[in-house]
């Protein structure tokens, strides 16, 4: 099990470690292992160019069929940032001022975090699967219904680099050809499962301690439909969304838990002031 972050002194939260733009992207370790486990699901890796810009250079390739697009997605992300300013603003680290963060994020070379997956996810209305090596997907899941259909599939390599993954018999000529896995349909239909119980739990609780907005993005950034959970975990890691994203996919790694069926996350058990882990992951049946 991966260890539980200890709660920090409220004036400094757990910050996690300045990325390198200097630093080398897109190791090949592993990449032939990678590309075998994609190509099991009938898709594929295309590389872009690391050089800071990958996660705008994947989002440019996955819409546009252009990886020198990178520069109109970044301006799109950042505009949106900067639009819901009351919406991100918390979230930023290092209690950098909000200006200054999204003048650096507009920077030719600067690195996407968390907090820019989820913008891309709201600018461009697609829900994002982000393939790893050896490890379940992750979702960015916003959208459901039709748009849940056009899903953005990037790769993530060794925790520093994003690649764009396509059909295995896409040409890459263009915008890429819509990719459906079985289990993107059960992600889809989550997203309408956490809407729901996200409006059962406003009306049966007055305890909430986090705002609407750090519980989507912690649910967004999870595929976790779960709302206490998610409310849990922020509770635990001090109402850092960063770093509650993190930990939840940390601990369902060390779990074995594969994505095979709709919301892979344990049930969680609330009753009044008593929180539990249950032992068992979800069979289709609401929490």
């Amino acid at each position: 099990m991966v260890q539980k972050k200890k709660k920090a002194a409220p004036a400094s939260k757990a910050r996690k470690p300045k990325r390198d733009a200097e630093k080398k992207f897109g190791k090949k370790t592993n990449m032939s292992e990678f590309r075998a486990q994609l190509d099991s699901i009938g898709v594929k890796i295309v590389e872009v160019t690391a050089d800071g810009n990958c996660f705008f250079r994947a989002m440019g390739d996955q819409l546009e069929g252009d990886e020198e697009q990178h520069m109109k997605y970044r301006e799109m992300v950042v505009q949106y940032i900067v639009k819901h300013r009351e919406e991100f603003e918390p979230f930023i680290e290092d209690e950098v001022p909000f200006d200054e963060y999204c003048d650096s994020m507009m920077k030719d070379g600067t690195w996407a975090g968390n907090m820019e997956l989820q913008a891309a996810s709201l600018v461009t209305r697609r829900n994002i699967c982000i393939h790893m090596l050896n490890s379940p997907r992750w979702y960015i899941n916003n959208f459901s219904g039709r748009e849940a259909t056009n899903m953005v599939h990037l790769s993530y390599h060794h925790g520093e680099h994003y690649n764009s993954v396509r059909l295995t018999e896409d040409t890459c000529q263009g915008p890429a050809i819509p990719v459906v896995i079985k289990t993107d349909a059960n992600v889809a239909s989550a997203s309408i499962n956490s809407q729901t119980k996200v409006k059962d739990v406003e009306k049966s609780s007055q305890r909430s301690t986090y705002d609407h907005t750090s519980v989507k993005l912690v649910m967004a950034g999870t595929g976790c439909s779960n709302v206490a959970v998610v409310e849990h975990v922020l509770e635990e890691m001090d109402g850092d969304v960063a770093t509650a994203i993190e930990y939840m996919i940390a601990e369902r790694l060390s779990l074995g838990s594969d994505d095979a069926d709709g919301d892979i996350y344990m049930n969680y058990a609330c009753n009044g002031y008593y929180y539990a882990w249950v032992n068992s992951k979800m069979d289709g049946s609401s929490v």
